[in-house]
């Protein structure tokens, strides 16, 4: 008999080692692919970490508008960069780029966008089996403010009391410097408004003796009468031209002939500007008050008896009469200025009778406790920085938002 052949197992062998060689071809193939998978997914989690943080960038930023230098300032600080309010450790090193710009959907000066763009490259492991080296990641977003959102009907309420035209220590000052910065502030935000859509109407205190002695220097006895106009501007819309202010509008020429004299009393001031609201606001609207003061409240109407909290209690009668308001969806912004005088703008709050109002409240207390919330208070307590303050507010009722530029 032939002896068997060994051939068949030859080729059994050789069939062998072309499976070895082929599953280690497949291996490396599927532990590429799987590796590719890891580097891909990390730089999505970079790009969407990156996308976040210039989302918040954008919209933190475009509330400093329409300052580009404050703008892109803030935006730097809550960018994505090292840093930045919103960096993220086991993300690589993030470039940051901050523009300022006009957009249309609203009026401009002399911006109301920011765009925000940030980039890093994200370097592979595995993928560099395939020869990818890293991936480069680059977002952007942009935000506007304002942005011709819904419409608003806003109540100015400021101070125009002696202490306005006083110093820190109580020291005459010719110049009324505290007025002249609170009267640019008010000129800044009506500058910032959307005349198409928005309603800004004035309220002051002292009030006025009538309605066409709105630039007469006030004075104190004018609060005792119950016919004493407190609102000088009603709320109307042809405070500016196109971008520029109308100066000889109601609201913009009284804004600027005000002077300063009298002593303190705000809660009718608050009162009256949501009657005004009340009057001639739109169901449409949003109904918004800024208030204004550089003290406590000292004094009450004479109208009222004299065991009337208007008169014994006007600090924490300023607070309930804001309190009545806010409950009515009015929101209020609170502005206090100076609040730490030691003299003038006085941080103690007193009754009509000169005695500290019982149980004691100071001026700041009672000016935070008008706003709508701690968000909406805003305390200064050095002069010279009140345009900022009212710009803030200006930005944020007007409602920043992200929007996408490429289809204005």
């Amino acid at each position: 008999m032939a002896a068997r052949s060994s051939k068949p197992l030859r080729l059994r062998g050789n069939q062998s080692g072309q499976v070895i060689v082929l599953f280690a071809l497949g291996l490396i193939v599927m532990l590429g692919v799987a590796a590719l998978a890891i580097d891909v997914g990390y730089a999505f989690y970079v790009k969407r970490s990156l996308q976040a943080s210039a989302d918040a960038a954008a919209l933190a930023g475009a509330q400093s508008l329409p300052s580009p230098g404050a703008a892109t300032a803030t935006a730097f600080q809550y960018g994505g960069a090292e840093g930045g309010k919103n960096h993220t450790a086991n993300v690589p090193p993030v470039s940051t780029t901050v523009t300022t710009k006009c957009v249309s959907v609203a009026p401009c000066n002399p911006v109301n966008a920011i765009v925000v763009e940030q980039s890093a490259v994200v370097p592979t492991r595995f993928a560099k089996l395939l020869g990818v080296d890293s991936f480069h990641i680059d977002v952007k977003a942009t935000a506007c403010s304002p942005c011709g959102a819904k419409p608003l009907d806003i109540m100015l309420v400021l101070d125009r009391t002696g202490s306005m035209c006083q110093d820190h220590n109580g020291n005459s000052d010719p110049s009324c410097r505290d007025l002249t910065n609170a009267k640019q502030g008010v000129r800044d935000f009506i500058a910032f408004m959307d005349p198409t859509i928005d309603k800004i109407g004035l309220a002051v205190f002292p009030p006025a003796s009538s309605s066409s002695a709105q630039c007469s220097t006030p004075q104190s006895s004018w609060y005792d009468s119950a016919s004493s106009p407190y609102v000088v501007a009603q709320l109307a819309q042809d405070y500016k031209t196109g971008n520029v202010l109308n100066e000889s509008s109601r609201l913009v020429s009284t804004v600027s002939c005000l002077r300063a004299n009298g002593v303190t009393s705000y809660a009718t001031a608050i009162e009256k500007a949501q009657a005004e609201l009340d009057t001639r606001g739109r169901s449409t609207a949003d109904d918004i008050i800024v208030f204004f003061s550089d003290g406590a409240a000292n004094y009450g109407p004479s109208y009222y008896s004299n065991t009337s909290p208007y008169r014994r209690q006007p600090c924490r009668q300023g607070v309930t009469s804001a309190g009545v308001v806010k409950a009515r969806g009015t929101t209020i912004y609170s502005i206090g200025y100076d609040l730490n005088a030691v003299s003038g703008g006085a941080n103690v709050c007193q009754s009509y009778s000169g005695s500290n109002e019982s149980p004691p409240i100071t001026a700041y207390q009672a000016i935070q406790q008008i706003a709508s919330g701690a968000d909406k208070f805003y305390n200064q307590p050095s002069a010279g920085e009140l345009q900022t303050i009212y710009t803030k507010v200006a930005a944020e009722i007007s409602g920043a938002r992200l929007i996408d530029d490429g289809l204005l």
